[in-house]
């Protein structure tokens, strides 16, 4: 039904176009008749003219040669040929040179009611364009007529793949694209690449979460199978390590629930942002963490930001998590401020070689980093460290804590808060993974005692 409206649309532009195109032509037409002066008076001239002639034939007809003067003098005073009958027909004589080529004059000659003959005169050279003009309209109306199908093609096509390509991106196939042609500009080239962004943004979308339910269902196997079991021995009596072992289990599917609600919140854009004091967010984490809060040096000067602290905790949370699994736990911790100054002032302030944000100066920014001591990332590891589903290796055990998300979900929540995530290997061993949070003047403000 939609093809069929698109090609309805082909035929309604190709009608309108041609028939504006007719219009002009007549219009034009109109114009050009208007601008003659004398057309509308031309033929009660050119009668009065004939009535004159006819006259002055009708003085002379029986004289010969005041009747051939009077001929000669006309034609050589308006270029005429012209042919004398008597009234049976019968040629008389003829004056004027030259090949008859355009309409031609009668004068019947009478003289008292009776005839005495005809004269018959055409202009040399003349021509009736009457027909000629006719064709040329109707040429021109032929040519514009082509050309509005010409162009009506040209405007739909682009809707006609449009609409086939939504068609088979609403069937479910994905990975169909709208291909136009590489001389196709303006906004329907626009909407195109809308339509395919669009189409490869729900592509991987769904691969994503399909990714996602593989693994969740992989991991959720582990520590339900070890509830279960923990479940059967509580039957025979409770221990503290057996409860030791449900509080575990429990809090790693808290984890991976956490993890896969900050996961969905940032799949639909649901920020809830509050003003914040970052140093104390960062203790907060620590302390559910069972970290001392002198392991965090914090060095903006008590600042409030707007962020989202549920999700701001969370990527907290994954860094001292990937400390704990890799290197043993975080070794220190640090927030400070980036105010975009030179590369060597970052550097000296981030206490490395080269600035994790870049050479070029940028725009004031809140920065959360996690040190350890641990021996650092693989040089193959360190490209895909934020990668979804990615684990660096060298966990102690696989449980649903070790999902992938984790570092993944630091970069994205970063990225939503207008920042970005870096991993660096620090000099002799260690690492250091930091996120950073854009701190404009609305955003950020003086904190408050």
């Amino acid at each position: 039904m939609r093809f069929r409206r698109a090609r309805g649309l082909q035929h309604q532009l190709f009608f309108w176009f041609g028939l504006t195109g007719l219009a002009t032509v007549l219009a034009a037409g109109l114009a050009l008749r208007s601008l003659e002066p004398v057309a509308s008076s031309w033929p009660r001239r050119l009668q009065q003219i004939s009535d004159f002639a006819a006259q002055q034939f009708a003085e002379r007809w029986s004289n010969v040669e005041a009747r051939h003067a009077l001929a000669q003098q006309l034609a050589d005073a308006f270029e005429v040929s012209l042919v004398l009958e008597d009234a049976e027909g019968r040629a008389l004589e003829r004056v004027g040179g030259g090949t008859c080529r355009g309409p031609e004059q009668r004068l019947e000659i009478t003289r008292d009611g009776v005839a005495l003959g005809r004269v018959r005169g055409c202009l040399h050279g003349a021509r009736n364009f009457g027909p000629a003009l006719l064709a040329v309209l109707g040429s021109a109306c032929l040519v514009l007529w082509i050309a509005a199908a010409l162009v009506a093609r040209r405007l739909v096509r682009p809707l006609s793949l449009l609409i086939a390509t939504t068609r088979e991106i609403g069937t479910g196939n994905l990975s169909a694209r709208v291909r136009l042609g590489r001389h196709q500009k303006g906004e329907l080239r626009l909407l195109a690449e809308s339509v395919n962004d669009m189409a490869q943004r729900i592509e991987r979308q769904l691969r994503d979460q399909r990714e996602l339910l593989a693994v969740v269902s992989h991991e959720v196997r582990s520590p339900l199978a070890r509830l279960r079991v923990a479940t059967e021995i509580l039957r025979g009596g409770a221990t503290t390590k057996v409860l030791d072992a449900v509080e575990r289990e429990v809090s790693e599917l808290d984890v991976l629930v956490g993890k896969l609600l900050a996961n969905s919140r940032l799949d639909f854009e649901t920020l809830s942002k509050q003003s914040v004091v970052p140093s104390e967010l960062f203790v907060d984490v620590l302390e559910r963490r069972t970290l001392a809060p002198e392991l965090l040096e914090d060095q903006t000067q008590g600042r409030r930001v707007q962020v989202d602290p549920t999700l701001i905790a969370r990527a907290l949370d994954n860094l001292l998590e990937n400390a704990e699994r890799h290197a043993g736990g975080a070794a220190r911790c640090r927030v400070w401020i980036d105010t975009g100054s030179a590369p060597g002032e970052a550097a000296a302030r981030s206490g490395s070689a080269s600035t994790p944000l870049g050479n070029a100066a940028r725009a004031p920014q809140l920065v959360f980093e996690v040190c350890d001591d641990g021996p650092g990332f693989a040089a193959e590891v360190l490209p895909r460290v934020f990668e979804a589903f990615q684990r660096a290796g060298g966990a102690e055990r696989a449980g649903a804590a070790s999902l992938g998300l984790g570092l993944s979900l630091v970069r994205r929540i970063a990225r939503a808060h207008g920042g970005r995530a870096w991993v660096e290997n620090l000099p002799g061993r260690g690492a250091r993974v930091a996120f950073s949070v854009a701190l404009s003047s609305a955003a950020a403000e003086p904190a408050r005692h």
